[in-house]
């Protein structure tokens, strides 16, 4: 091999790389639009899907938390009830115990 080989296969490299970065970048700019825009097409998709997820999640555990506090509600006024029905049904027998101790006669329990 001479220097003039050298010389000019060196430059026939040179030439390649820049022949080669120029088609490469062509290419680049002819499909990355349409890769960018099925990606960002992608993202969106999964963002709607993770929204919607969150969505349903929190629908059904707002449902769930509303049964239950619905339910503590329902217990709560059950327990009210039978509550004020003992009072009341204590409150008679101390009225009976009373009334039967003004006239002098025993309890009267009903």
């Amino acid at each position: 091999m001479t220097l003039h080989d050298e010389t000019h296969g060196g430059s026939g490299f040179w030439i390649g790389i820049v022949t080669g970065g120029i088609i490469g970048a062509g290419l680049a700019m002819v499909f990355a639009p349409r890769v960018a825009s099925e990606f960002g097409q992608r993202v969106r998709t999964s963002v709607s899907d993770l929204g919607d997820a969150v969505s349903i999640g929190y629908h059904q555990v707002t449902t769930r938390v509303a049964g239950a506090v619905d339910d503590v509600t329902a217990r709560g006024q059950t327990v009210r009830d039978d509550v004020a029905d003992a009072v009341g049904r204590a409150a008679r027998e101390v009225e009976q115990i009373a009334m039967a101790a003004k006239t002098g006669s025993g309890p009267r329990r009903s």
